[in-house]
């Protein structure tokens, strides 16, 4: 069984926000809710918009709906919501 998004939706899975900078340190305080995540599945209205699977993109905060599928957090969005598709 898989998770297919229908409309304009895209369905992502959150990439962890990192906890260290580049050079080692440990950044404290509260980890901010990741804007980073990866595409799992679209629809053909996304593929023609350059949102392909396996795509990373940065998404606007508090968008989009979390489901849990088979034991994995998801984030259905509108494509829309999308920011930026990762290089």
């Amino acid at each position: 069984m898989s998770i297919k998004p229908i409309g304009e939706r895209v369905v992502l899975k959150e990439i962890e926000a990192e906890e260290t900078t580049r050079s080692g340190l440990i950044l404290a305080g509260e980890k901010e809710e990741p804007q980073k995540a990866e595409i799992v599945a679209t629809t053909e209205k996304g593929e023609e918009l350059g949102l392909n699977l396996g795509a990373q993109v940065y998404y606007k905060r508090y968008a989009g709906t979390k489901v849990k599928f088979e034991n994995q957090e998801y984030i259905i969005i509108d494509n829309d919501d999308i920011l930026a598709v990762i290089i």
